[in-house]
């Protein structure tokens, strides 16, 4: 890091009011994402937010020894909550956020116990300073998939002098929904959202906003750091991959998603922790490159750039998921 802890905890209050140079945004659409659920209002964590960012610069995907993203923002420190003495390291764990005294001495920080701890991170400017992102609150909320453990997921804030209230979410913008507009965090890979496709990344860390892809792959416990078996195994690359296609009806595997926002599905997946709620009409069975087969187009009246085999005689075995659209919908 750049910056010892002394002198970040000295510098924090003076920047607490400073927001960084730049303005070329970089909001990553969040549109392209489907949901399960059953009429009525769509659940956050189905719909959700935009991705996480600070004064429009992507902070989606961050490395642990300050390397920059794609959009120049870097990891510069990390301080504790007030009151807790040691030289801590930010680091993930079983995808999730954790803190550790580099000296040995003090006690492992996770979940609630970094309520008030403070990320920094400074863009590539010139002119930039460090800018902290609080954690807010923390939550754990049920996952998505049969007898996986809870997800860990964080409220994270950001000052802001133009915010009604002096601070910004970092997924929602504003703090209207502070205990719901939360990440959830991805240890040890980021996505390439243009492809949809999986990089394992040693050192980096995913912070994936409700409703996001990523988070939905995190609900359905296929984190690359997530206990997927019972055993402490996560899923194999190729079970995220097919999930993330899946996910956003990438059909062809080339990085198009042929869904919006909003859409209604069901899925479930070949090792049974996720079962579908309701069974409509055969969509798809999915494995990492795609669309195995197609039966029904998600979106009505989508034409779709690659030649597909329909999916009779095809079932969930021969891929990683099999997803349905409800019938309504194809009316």
């Amino acid at each position: 890091m750049n910056y010892s802890s002394s002198a970040l905890k000295t510098f924090v209050g003076s920047v607490a009011l400073v927001t960084l140079v730049g303005c070329d945004a970089a909001v990553v659409d969040a549109g392209a994402h489907d949901r399960q659920f059953e009429g009525g209002s769509c659940p956050v964590w189905q719909c959700g937010y935009n991705s996480a960012e600070v004064n429009g610069r992507a902070i989606h995907d961050l490395n642990l020894d300050g390397e920059a993203n794609d959009d120049g923002m870097r990891v510069v420190g990390f301080l504790a909550p007030a009151g807790i003495l040691g030289d801590y390291e930010l680091t993930t764990e079983d995808d999730e956020l954790v803190a550790r005294d580099a000296n040995g001495i003090g006690k492992d920080l996770r979940g609630v116990a970094l309520l008030g701890a403070t990320i920094l991170v400074q863009d590539s400017s010139p002119l930039s300073l460090p800018l902290p992102i609080t954690i807010l609150n923390y939550q754990e909320i049920p996952s998505w998939a049969a007898g996986a453990a809870p997800v860990a997921t964080y409220a994270m804030v950001y000052p802001d002098v133009d915010a009604l209230i002096g601070q910004r979410n970092v997924c929602t913008g504003d703090l209207l929904d502070t205990l719901t507009s939360a990440v959830t965090v991805l240890g040890g890979e980021v996505y390439d959202l243009e492809t949809k496709t999986v990089k394992p990344a040693d050192r980096w860390l995913t912070l994936a906003c409700a409703g996001s892809a990523a988070a939905k792959l995190r609900l359905l416990n296929y984190g690359p750091q997530s206990d997927f078996d019972g055993e402490g195994h996560p899923a194999t690359l190729e079970q995220r991959q097919a999930t993330l296609k899946m996910i956003t009806a990438d059909y062809c595997g080339d990085g198009h998603s042929y869904t919006k926002n909003g859409t209604p599905l069901t899925w479930e997946n070949a090792d049974g922790t996720v079962e579908a709620t309701n069974f409509g009409s055969l969509e798809a069975v999915w494995t990492a490159k795609g669309a195995l087969c197609l039966e029904t187009t998600r979106l009505r009246d989508v034409d779709v750039g690659c030649a597909l085999p329909k999916c009779s005689g095809m079932t969930l075995d021969d891929g990683e998921w099999q997803t349905r659209v409800p019938r309504s919908q194809l009316k």
